[in-house]
C-alpha cells in the first residue's frame, strides 16, 4: 500500500478538493495542517520546494498541489502512482439516470434541491472543483438571507447539506467527453466509465484565467507554487510582512487584494487600464486601505526568480513608459474566469467566448434534454444569486422535459 501525505490548511478549497479526489479513489492518507505550526510549514516548504497548499507526497515523493494530481488523473497516471488497478468501464457500468447535474456550485446544487424535491432522484457529479468558485472566496456579503455576510465555503456547505437532505446523490468525478447524438445521452468519465442519462443540467461554472506569461506556470516550469498563486485565501498567510502584487481590476482582484492586506506589509495592485471595473463598494475598500498602492495603465509581462522562488515581476506600461522590474515576493493573478465547456465543444452551441448558448427565457440548449445554468452560460452577471436562480430554472425545465418524454 502506498503512503500518501497531504499538507493542508483549514480554509483551503484546493486542499479540500485534493482530499476529495483521493477519498473518491478509496485512498487512505495522512493529513498535516500547517496553519499553526511554523516548523511543519518550513518542513513542507523545504521538502516540496513550494510555498502553497496543499502539497501531496506519494511514497515520500512530492507530487505538487491539487492541480498537479488532477492533471495526473486526467492523464491516467494517478491510479498507477496510488497502486490502483483500473478496470475500465462501459455502458454496463451504471443504469440510466433520469437526471444528471454536472457541477456542485450554486447553480448545480440549487438545481439538485429543486430536482430532488420533485422526486427526480438527481445525480450530481462534483467536477474538479467541488463547491465551485465560492469555495475560493472569503466574505460573501451580497447573498440574500445573510445580513452579516457569510464565508463562501460555509455557504456552499449549506447548499450541499440542503441538497443531500432531499436525497441528492453526489459523487466526485469529471466528465471528459459527451455524445449527445445518442439517446439516452452519454457522458464519458475521467475513469473511463460511461454514464447514461435522459436529461442533463450543465452547471460546470468557470475557472480562473491566467496571464500566460513567462514564469507563471506551475513549478518546475515556472514559479507557480513558488510565489505565484490564484487563491489568496489558500496562500495569503505564507506572505506575512512581505510585498506582494495582484493583477486585475474587477471584484475578484479587489477581494484578493483586500484579503491579502491582513498579512502583507504592502500590496501593489496592477491594472492595465486607468480605472477599475469592480463594484464601487469593493473599489472604495481597496483604495482606502493604507497598505495598497495602485499601478494604473500597467501590465505584467514576466515573473522573475532565482530558479527556486520568484523575486519580482517585469512591468510594461500601456501608456508608453519604459519597462521596469519590480521586486516582490508574491504575485496573485485575479483577471477573471473562463467557462468550463471543453467537454461540450462540437456537442453544444457555444458563443465566441466559449459560453453555452441557451434559448431566450429558458435554460434549454440546442440539444433536447440538455440544459445549462450558472456561469457556464452567463457571460454578463456571473453572480452567486443569478447562478442559483438559473439552477432553479434548469431543474424546472428538466422536470417539464422528462414529463414530456414520459407521455410523448
Amino acid at each position: 500500500m502506498v503512503d500518501v501525505l497531504v499538507y493542508t490548511k483549514s480554509y483551503c478549497p484546493y486542499c479540500r478538493w485534493a482530499k476529495e479526489l483521493l477519498s473518491a479513489k478509496g485512498v487512505k492518507f495522512q493529513e498535516i495542517n500547517v496553519e499553526r505550526n511554523s516548523a511543519t510549514e518550513l518542513k513542507m516548504r523545504k521538502e516540496s520546494g513550494r510555498d502553497t497548499v496543499p502539497q501531496i507526497f506519494i511514497d515520500g515523493k512530492s507530487r505538487g498541489g491539487f492541480e498537479d494530481i488532477a492533471d495526473l488523473d486526467r492523464a491516467g497516471k494517478l491510479d498507477e502512482l496510488l497502486g490502483i488497478r483500473s478496470i475500465g468501464g462501459g455502458l454496463e457500468d451504471s443504469p440510466t439516470e433520469s437526471l444528471v447535474i454536472l457541477g456542485s456550485g450554486a447553480a448545480g446544487l440549487t438545481a439538485a434541491i429543486y430536482a430532488a424535491r420533485a422526486n427526480l432522484n438527481p445525480l450530481v457529479i462534483d467536477g474538479l472543483q467541488p463547491g465551485g468558485q465560492l469555495t475560493i472566496t472569503t466574505d460573501v456579503e451580497n447573498y440574500p438571507g445573510f445580513p452579516g455576510g457569510v464565508m463562501g465555503p460555509e455557504l456552499m456547505d449549506l447548499f450541499r447539506k440542503q441538497a443531500e437532505r432531499f436525497g441528492t446523490r453526489i459523487i466526485y468525478g469529471e466528465v471528459t467527453g459527451t455524445d449527445f447524438r445518442r439517446r439516452p445521452l452519454e457522458l464519458k468519465m475521467g475513469d473511463g466509465k460511461t454514464l447514461r442519462t435522459r436529461a442533463l443540467i450543465v452547471a460546470t461554472g468557470a475557472t480562473a484565467k491566467w496571464l500566460g506569461i513567462p514564469g507563471e506556470a506551475p513549478a518546475p516550469a515556472g514559479y507557480g507554487g513558488r510565489g505565484v498563486s490564484a487563491c489568496a485565501t489558500c496562500d495569503g498567510a505564507f506572505f506575512k510582512n512581505q510585498v506582494v502584487a495582484v493583477a486585475g481590476g474587477g471584484d475578484t482582484a479587489m477581494e484578493e487584494a483586500n484579503f491579502l492586506t491582513r498579512f502583507v506589509s504592502q500590496l501593489i495592485l496592477i491594472h492595465r487600464r486607468d480605472k477599475f471595473r469592480a463594484s464601487k463598494i469593493m473599489q472604495d475598500r481597496v483604495l482606502k486601505n493604507p497598505k495598497v498602492r495602485v499601478r494604473w495603465n500597467t501590465e505584467v509581462t514576466e515573473v522573475l526568480g532565482n530558479g527556486k522562488t520568484m523575486t519580482g515581476i517585469r512591468l510594461k506600461s500601456t501608456a508608453g513608459a519604459a519597462e521596469e522590474i519590480m521586486e516582490c515576493h508574491g504575485f496573485f493573478v485575479a483577471i477573471g474566469h473562463q467557462p468550463n465547456t471543453a467537454a461540450f465543444r462540437g456537442q453544444l452551441d457555444l458563443d465566441d467566448a466559449g459560453y453555452i448558448k441557451t434559448k431566450s427565457g429558458s435554460t434549454r440548449t440546442g440539444v433536447p434534454g440538455v440544459f445549462a445554468a450558472g456561469d457556464v452560460a452567463d457571460r454578463i452577471y456571473r453572480q452567486a444569486v443569478t447562478a442559483a436562480g438559473t439552477g432553479c430554472m434548469a431543474a424546472l425545465d428538466a422536470e417539464r422535459y422528462l414529463e414530456e418524454i414520459a407521455h410523448g
